[in-house]
């Protein structure tokens, strides 16, 4: 009896668009760690997305390009594999699941109020997220707030923004495994842009912590 085919090596893949700051996380030895497959978003194919188990989307991507690749970005997902949406990408009408984006204001100076303390709070607290990502990871600016499906598991949200329920109208970062076979792991912070530009440490946490939570070494 011949043995059985040996199973595909885990792949990570990050779609980009060939900005400075895309460019310059990509060069990072740190990020360079996971090998990451790039895929170049004006001349992506099918291919390029084929076989990946974990697909980083950069945020800040050409939204003109955008849409002709998110059903190749998707069918990472719908073949059980992670995809990590970050912001800033337009609405995202295009994630499975995601119910609204809601446009926020920016502050990217936060952390001059007077208390430091921008409204960001962690949910979830015995989540596996929290081994990777530390409190800073996600305690910054956001472009937006999120309204996931239900279902899906509130990482970090916001209590400074509307009234409401947080876990449902103020949300910054998700989890959903529910809308696809696979993990779909959103959020409105814009974590490559800031480490590529070295500006904004927690989005250099933030992105490290997860490369750290779905990458792979291989």
């Amino acid at each position: 009896m011949s043995a059985p085919a040996p199973a595909p090596e885990p792949a990570l893949g990050f779609l980009h668009g060939g900005s400075f700051s895309q460019l310059a996380t990509l060069a990072d030895p740190a990020v360079r760690l996971w090998r990451p497959r790039e895929i170049y978003l004006p001349d992506a194919t099918e291919a390029d997305f084929a076989e990946l188990t974990t697909l980083i989307v950069s945020d800040r991507l050409h939204l003109g390009l955008l849409p002709r690749v998110t059903a190749w970005v998707n069918g990472v997902a719908e073949r059980g594999g992670t995809v990590v949406v970050l912001g800033e990408n337009g609405d995202c009408s295009w994630v499975p699941g995601l119910a609204g984006l809601t446009p926020a204001e920016v502050d990217f100076w936060w952390w001059r109020l007077p208390d430091g303390d921008n409204g960001v709070r962690r949910a979830a607290e015995d989540h596996e997220a929290w081994r990777h990502l530390t409190p800073r990871a996600v305690r910054w600016h956001y472009h937006g707030l999120l309204t996931p499906p239900p279902g899906a598991t509130v990482l970090a949200y916001t209590d400074r923004e509307t009234e409401g329920d947080p876990a449902t109208e103020q949300v910054l970062l998700y989890e959903d495994r529910v809308s696809t076979p696979g993990r779909l792991l959103v959020t409105t912070m814009d974590p490559v842009y800031h480490h590529g530009s070295r500006f904004m440490p927690g989005a250099t946490q933030l992105l490290l912590g997860l490369l750290r939570w779905t990458g792979v070494k291989s």
